[in-house]
């Protein structure tokens, strides 16, 4: 954020609210795996009782005896007793010099802010102004450096930006029908100029795993020129034989294929069995070996709304080919159930939202996996499903050409929805957008903008709320109590004690001295008694000054490696277990909640359990890569919350909402790419965002590679 530049070494760091520095990232830990193997990047520390120390003291003498209403036993008794002495002198000697019951008021009651800021170029912008500036032309203007801006543009070169490639209006190269036998390879834009009208064909469909030889594909021609003349048209189109002559004119066109499949008057599709001989069945088996190619799906879809699609295969002739009607093509793949639905979308039976669209798509092209020649070739076969198509890039990763390709459609916000996701399991491919809690895409709302892509599958977004996570430590938490008058009235004498039991002394001693002087030792005598009284309570009287409802706290993300029960946090931060602190009811996928007599929903321990517990003993001696428990507290809303990560985050970033609840990013830091990496996700009240201050551009990474 600041723009210092420096070397660090391999370990996790974090950036300081404070001031912006990178410093080492210590992790305070639970005692188990403080001992456990030093097994991680971050450093670990021991957590410590960051309460003020007064309420440390009265804590020590009264958790000795029960709170929940039980009757108090003889041992318990004598334990509060012994230490009941020391603990009056200790608060006696901490009321001569005035110290704060309460923490520090910072950020005007705000959490700590997320410093940090991604200065470098994307990949791809959105707007292409934002790009790097060798990949843009300087148009001529005035040679005046005050000229106006409006005459001093620039402009894109297309080449090398993001250009929205066009779709063609026929194929390029058709296999014409001759006038008794035969057919001949013709540019389709010469045969339309020699006779004046355009051409009509039908398109071949295959798959080169069961025709890989000329002579075998010798019978795609075969289907084809049959086909072609029942049809009534004057050429068909074949993948062996019009994509080309080149290799780069090959792969080029091979993108373009769904355009020729909605130019063709209809569809057949040329099978061979699997094994090489006719079988019972046999043209099922090979048609379900053919739907496993990913170019075979827009294929299907694309062809004319309700049409039946002949099946021919060669071990049986093309006399008698199977026919399947587009409609009931979905019983043949093995996704019926979602591949129906963008079947009946393109039948028209059934309207799908743009990202319903590209969500369904998306997740039945992953399911075929043959027919790849790119990394990005899923991307570009769905980019043929909708209307603008960025101009394919061979470098691209998968993830970066479906970015490319999200971005220059109108898809409801799509790249937004799916950061918000918290993915099933770690070996989740970020193209299953199932989420943990079993929520659609559509259900999330984006509160951010993705404004570019950038390098190593990361994006860059603009317009969060954020969030810093303390790690190293507790601290003492500011907060505001309603006072009566009773309570008003014991706290200042109770802060007047010291001075009572100091005058009261001298009184009484300038009275002795006197000899005669009774009224200076009666009054050191009462002011005496009154602070031994006090003096003698004080354990109890801190407890009651300072418990009761709190009506308002400083925001605070607290977080440690680890388990710990509810009790014995409030302990560490507050001093004592006042009953402030509340397990989430629904933050995390660990979180249970129960209803109380009440009817009302009360978070109840996530190691109530079992698998939960089982996770928290597990975690203890997580090896390198693996998850961990951590757990985090919000002093704002007052609730805890444990959650798996491999890494712990440095921040909260809120991305968008659902369900009435804030999608919380919790991000860990690679300061050597600056990227924030999402570690997990959490749902968090809407409140918080009163809280917390909006950042600049982040860069954001889905899933952080390495250990």
């Amino acid at each position: 954020m600041m723009q210092r530049e420096k070397d660090f070494s391999a370990e996790d760091y974090y950036l300081s609210p404070f001031d912006g520095h990178l410093a080492k990232l210590f992790v305070q830990s639970t005692q188990e795996i403080y001992d456990a193997n030093p097994n991680s990047t971050w450093r670990r520390t021991f957590i410590r009782n960051r309460s003020p120390l007064i309420l440390q003291i009265a804590n020590w003498v009264l958790e000795s005896l029960p709170t929940d209403g039980r009757e108090a036993k003889a041992e318990d008794i004598a334990v509060a007793a012994a230490k009941w002495v020391p603990s009056c002198a200790a608060i006696l000697f901490l009321m001569i010099y005035p110290v704060s019951v309460v923490g520090e008021v910072r950020n005007n009651g705000r959490y700590d802010a997320l410093a940090y800021r991604f200065w470098g170029y994307p990949y791809h912008a959105r707007n292409t102004q934002e790009d790097k500036p060798e990949l843009q032309i300087q148009l001529p203007g005035p040679s005046s450096p005050y000229a106006a801006s409006s005459v001093q543009q620039r402009r894109t070169d297309k080449s090398a930006l993001n250009p929205i490639s066009e779709r063609p209006i026929e194929p390029k190269y058709l296999c014409f029908l001759k006038s008794t036998e035969g057919m001949e390879i013709l540019e389709v834009s010469r045969w339309r100029r020699d006779h004046d009208i355009a051409a009509t064909y039908v398109l071949v469909s295959y798959t080169s795993e069961q025709f890989r030889t000329e002579e075998e594909q010798l019978f795609l021609h075969d289907v084809g020129e049959h086909a072609a003349r029942r049809a009534g048209v004057q050429a068909y189109w074949v993948g062996c034989s019009c994509l080309g002559n080149t290799k780069e004119e090959q792969q080029d066109n091979v993108w373009r294929i769904s355009d020729v499949v909605r130019g063709a008057r209809s569809m057949v599709i040329a099978v061979a069995d699997i094994s090489g001989q006719e079988q019972p069945n046999g043209n099922t088996a090979a048609l379900r070996q053919w739907g496993t190619r990913v170019w075979t799906l827009p294929e299907v879809l694309l062809t004319p709304g309700n049409s039946e699609i002949k099946v021919y295969n060669c071990n049986t002739g093309l006399d008698a080919p199977m026919i399947v009607y587009k409609r009931n093509f979905a019983t043949l793949w093995e996704d019926a159930s979602i591949s129906r639905e963008l079947i009946d979308h393109y039948e028209g039976n059934l309207t799908l939202s743009s990202l319903e669209l590209v969500t369904i798509a998306l997740k039945c092209l992953y399911s075929r996996q043959k027919g790849f020649y790119l990394p990005g070739d899923m991307a570009y076969a769905l980019m043929g499903l909708l209307r603008r198509r960025p101009t394919v890039v061979k470098s691209d990763s998968a993830f970066q050409a479906f970015a490319r390709l999200s971005l220059a459609n109108d898809n409801d916000l799509l790249l937004e929805r799916l950061i918000c996701t918290l993915p099933k399991s770690l070996s989740q491919p970020w193209y299953d957008m199932d989420d943990q809690w079993d929520i659609s895409l559509w259900d999330i709302l984006p509160s951010t903008q993705v404004c570019g892509i950038a390098d190593d599958d990361t994006v860059i977004i603009d317009g969060c709320y954020a969030a810093a996570i303390r790690w190293k430590a507790f601290a003492a938490v500011a907060n505001l109590t309603r006072d009566s008058w009773g309570r008003f009235f014991v706290r200042y004498l109770f802060r007047s004690t010291s001075f009572f039991f100091l005058i009261g002394i001298s009184l009484t001693a300038a009275g002795a001295a006197a000899g005669s002087n009774t009224s200076l030792t009666a009054v050191g005598a009462i002011l005496l008694t009154i602070a031994l009284l006090i003096i003698l309570g004080s354990p109890y009287i801190i407890r009651k000054l300072y418990t009761g409802k709190l009506w308002g706290t400083q925001a605070w993300f607290f977080g440690f490696e680890g388990y710990m029960d509810i009790s014995t946090i409030e302990r560490h931060i507050f001093g004592a277990d006042m009953g402030h602190l509340k397990w989430s009811t629904n933050g995390s996928p660990l979180s249970v909640h129960t209803a109380n007599e009440h009817g009302e929903c009360i978070g109840q321990d996530p190691t109530s359990n079992p698998e939960t517990a089982e996770k928290v003993k597990k975690a203890v001696n997580a090896q390198m890569g693996e998850q961990r428990i951590f757990t985090l507290i919000d002093t704002y809303t007052l609730t805890v919350t444990i959650f798996e990560a491999v890494r712990p985050p440095i921040g909260v970033v809120i991305c968008g909402a659902e369900g009435g609840m804030q999608r919380a990013l919790l991000c860990s830091y690679d300061w050597s790419t600056q990227t924030l990496y999402r570690e997990s996700v959490m749902r968090m009240e809407t409140i918080v965002l009163d809280q917390m201050a909006r950042v600049g551009r982040l860069r954001l990474g889905l899933r952080r590679e390495g250990l």
